[in-house]
């Protein structure tokens, strides 16, 4: 206690003790006599030797080289400013991307206890599912020891409310849903588990803010209103607040009890039949309990589930836990994602550095001057680093900081436009500070050690340091062109090559039967007689059944094994005309036949993939998994059409008759001549002539296609501009280094003039010091995307990750930046008066 009561003594009168010192070490000196006056040593290292014996003068330098700095940074404003700026590009870009990040999968939601919150997914070994049945959950939420509370969503096509024409988004959740959530209401009240956790209790509706304000006009006595939902009425029990959160992102309009689900959707058997498995699974763990406990206990009571519904529960399934407490659930391919955004935002930082890194050597030559002084006063050079250091740390603060503004500009209007959640926010919480504070000290040193070590040892004027800041941002600055050129092409050729499959004029509808319990023969019944009198409609060219509409809210994926090589295949059930309807072109064989079994038509891509080219017309399916019943025959080989799933890179779809037990799951896709939303009146009369329940799911497969596409425009979008900083960036600093590089040899260059060199010639030897490292950081830069790219291959829609335009685009598109870069100060430098230089001193 007494140590640290003298240390904080010196702290708050370290002048005076100063003073003290300095009059002690004089008095000394003179007392020496004249002729030993040199044997006492450099005054001003012996005072700072004294300071360390203190102790806690570390906080006194660092405040004496802030303040150095400052004046400094004081004297030079153009290059301050333009530093800051620099560092405020390259640090603004990777805060912005972890601002992101923490709002999607950090920043806890605004709910009860988030921490404990947990989606549960079913998985085997060669099966994913998202949803499961009711039935099953019920059973979880009755035997389970681990999870304190089980809550079960589901969503629905949109809702015809009253008579508007635009329709309503809604979703059935467990009664305890917003309790669980801790959710206090706006108006009236919300769901109660005690009141509304019973299929027969009255059936009511809690609106979200936002539905209450744009479509009841914020109407004040809402509560009790009734309202009709698909022709069934609902009693409004409450409003959500504004800053709503729910779990996975849910943003419906409509919340109605789960159990009310077959009240809304007359002849559903959601609740009785484990066949329908359209409900999600959260929970909360109890206190104290680990997930992966819970996962072992699910386990155990999902094997005793099997032995009640072995026909609904899969081989080897187990319950897979994420938590849940956060805008997104990262699930384990999302994290590539995040990698390669990473990596891109952190290429940004390097190019920045090295960018600022030149800079501060080409400084270095300003202030040799200075440094010679404070070397022959006495300073170390340990010192002389460290300020240098600290000089540094102030630009990458003030640059971090200047970044911190930019970022939550961007956040502001990123917010704004892309209608998100009420209960985000812009504001930068700890996560995001703490990162800011992180990355510029990173950048601090990333930039700064290297040029302050050669500028202390006095060595910044060798060239191998420039040299290799320069192939540094050429590599980074070749990677992020490339990648963005891979983004840009894919865009560009999803947008403007065919999918493989006519989109333009086709409607899928969807009348969810299986919803409405309709038994595969009923399902039959309606179908034929929904496509008989659409047939009959003018304008109607063409309508087929299928399983898993294009485009639509499920996509199914098999993972197989064929000759020891692992295969996704995208299967769908078909009617034969499905074919013509979509415009996808026979190569060879024929279409199916109706009442077919056991054969199968695939697509070219898994035709060349199983049989190398061979024609397998006639052949069966091969595969390495045993099976009691027979192979699937192929009769018909189509082309390529991504159909189920854009990212399908590979095209491998297949696809089998429709079979009677598909009846309920089956859509219908029509396409007509010129505008097929023109159809949609007709398509609802013909619906409700044959089943006044049933409200098809109607949508156009020309907005499907760009909302699909949608997601690709932005990434690349994105990743360009981020591309172009990069680019930006690494010319600006490539251009001062080569003006510093041929400033530094003004003398050699008049020396060559005045002995008959042609300014060619010495534009030329100028040039040649760049030339290896410009190659070199190509070489670089071509190798390390061509390994990072894969990553991107689900996304490349149509091309490679080894697409040879992008990368031949981006080389060269780099390759001209840098020669313009380099060429305009060097011919620059070339105008120098000869006279002048000669006599400089150097």
């Amino acid at each position: 206690m007494g140590e640290l009561f003298r240390r904080l003594n010196y702290l708050l009168h370290r002048r005076d003790r100063d003073r003290e010192l300095e009059a002690e070490m004089l008095l000394h000196r003179e007392m020496m006599g004249s002729d030993h006056k040199r044997d006492f040593g450099n005054i001003t290292r012996l005072r700072e030797d004294a300071r360390e014996a203190w102790g806690w003068t570390w906080i006194e330098r660092l405040i004496q080289d802030l303040s150095y700095a400052a004046r400094i940074l004081r004297r030079s404003p153009g290059f301050a400013l333009t530093a800051v700026l620099v560092l405020s590009l390259g640090i603004g870009v990777n805060i912005t991307a972890f601002t992101l990040f923490n709002m999607v999968a950090l920043e806890p939601l605004p709910v009860r206890d988030p921490a404990s919150l947990i989606m549960l997914q079913r998985r085997s070994p060669t099966r994913i599912g998202g949803e499961m049945p009711y039935t099953h959950i019920d059973f979880y939420r009755q035997h389970s020891h681990t999870l304190s509370a089980v809550m079960a969503i589901m969503g629905v096509p949109p809702v015809t409310l009253e008579t508007d024409i635009q329709p309503a988004h809604l979703s059935f959740a467990s009664a305890n849903y917003f309790s669980e959530l801790g959710t206090h209401p706006a108006l009236g009240r919300l769901f109660d588990p005690v009141l509304d956790d019973n299929s027969s209790a009255p059936p009511i509706a809690v609106l979200s803010y936002r539905f209450w304000q744009q479509r009841l006009n914020a109407d004040p006595a809402v509560v009790g209103r009734v309202l009709h939902l698909n022709g069934k009425s609902v009693t409004v029990a409450g409003v959500l607040p504004d800053a709503f959160a729910s779990l996975g992102a849910d943003r419906a309009e409509l919340w109605v009890p789960i159990l009310q689900q077959p009240y809304l959707i007359e002849g559903s058997k959601l609740l009785s039949d484990p066949e329908a498995d359209a409900v999600r699974m959260w929970a909360r763990l109890a206190p104290g309990t680990k997930a992966k406990a819970a996962e072992q206990e699910l386990l155990s009571l999902t094997n005793q589930l099997r032995l009640l519904d072995p026909k609904n529960v899969w081989e080897n399934e187990f319950l897979l836990s994420f938590p849940a407490g956060h805008l997104q659930v990262m699930q384990p391919d999302m994290y590539q994602v995040v990698a390669m955004i990473s990596v891109l935002t952190l290429l940004i930082l390097a190019v920045t550095c090295a960018n600022l890194g030149g800079l501060l050597l080409a400084r270095g030559v300003t202030r040799e001057h200075e440094i010679g002084i404070r070397v022959a006063i006495g300073a170390s050079r340990q010192r002389i680093l460290r300020q240098l250091l600290t000089e540094s740390l102030l630009l990458a603060s003030l640059g971090s900081l200047v970044g911190l503004v930019l970022s939550i500009a961007v956040m502001r209007v990123t917010l704004t436009f892309t209608d998100a959640p009420a209960w985000l926010s812009a504001t930068p919480d700890w996560r995001v500070f703490g990162f800011s504070f992180v990355i510029a000290v990173l950048a601090a040193v990333f930039f700064g050690f290297a040029p302050a070590l050669q500028i202390a040892r006095q060595k910044h004027r060798k060239p191998i340091a420039r040299q290799v800041l320069i192939a540094a941002q050429v590599t980074a600055s070749c990677v992020l062109l490339i990648v963005a050129g891979l983004l840009v092409r894919a865009m560009h050729h999803t947008l403007y090559t065919s999918p493989g499959f006519g989109y333009q004029s086709v409607l899928s509808i969807d009348p969810q039967l299986a919803q409405h319990g309709y038994t595969p023969t009923a399902a039959r019944a309606y179908l034929a007689q929904m496509e008989s009198r659409l047939r009959e409609r003018p304008g109607v060219l063409s309508v087929a059944l299928v399983k898993l509409p294009p485009m639509g809210h499920s996509v199914a994926r098999i993972g197989t094994e064929i000759q020891g090589k692992h295969v996704n295949i995208f299967p769908n059930s078909v009617e034969p005309a499905y074919f013509q309807t979509m415009n996808i072109p026979f190569l060879l064989g024929r279409t199916f036949h109706f009442g077919e079994q056991h054969v199968t038509i695939v697509s070219e891509s898994l035709a060349n993939r199983i049989w190398h080219g061979a024609d397998p017309i006639g052949k069966p399916v091969p595969s390495d998994e045993p099976s009691s019943t027979p192979r699937d025959i192929v009769v018909g080989v189509v082309g390529n059409a991504r159909v189920n799933a854009l990212s399908d890179s590979d095209a491998t779809e297949q696809y089998w008759p429709a079979q009677n037990d598909d009846m309920p799951q089956m859509s219908i896709v029509l396409k007509a001549v010129g505008t097929a939303s023109a159809m949609y009146p007709a398509i609802k009369s013909i619906s409700q002539s044959l089943d006044l329940r049933v409200f098809p799911e109607i949508r156009p497969l020309e907005s499907l296609f760009q909302e699909n596409v949608a997601n690709v425009e932005r990434i690349a979008a994105a990743v360009s501009l981020v591309g172009l900083i990069a680019v930006l960036l690494a010319g600006v600093g490539i251009v001062g280094l080569v003006a510093y590089t041929a400033s530094q040899r003004a003398k050699e260059i008049a020396i060559r003039l005045a002995l008959g060199a042609t300014r060619r010639q010495v534009l030329r030897a100028i040039l040649s010091q760049f030339a290896w490292p410009v190659a070199l950081g190509l070489l670089a830069g071509v190798a390390i995307a061509a390994t990072a790219s894969s990553a991107l291959r689900s996304t490349l829609y149509g091309i490679s990750n080894l697409d040879p335009a992008s990368y031949a685009s981006a080389t060269l598109l780099l390759l001209l930046i840098v020669m313009i870069a380099t060429v305009l100060p060097a011919r620059r430098s070339l105008r120098l008066d000869i006279a002048k230089a000669l006599h400089h001193d150097q």
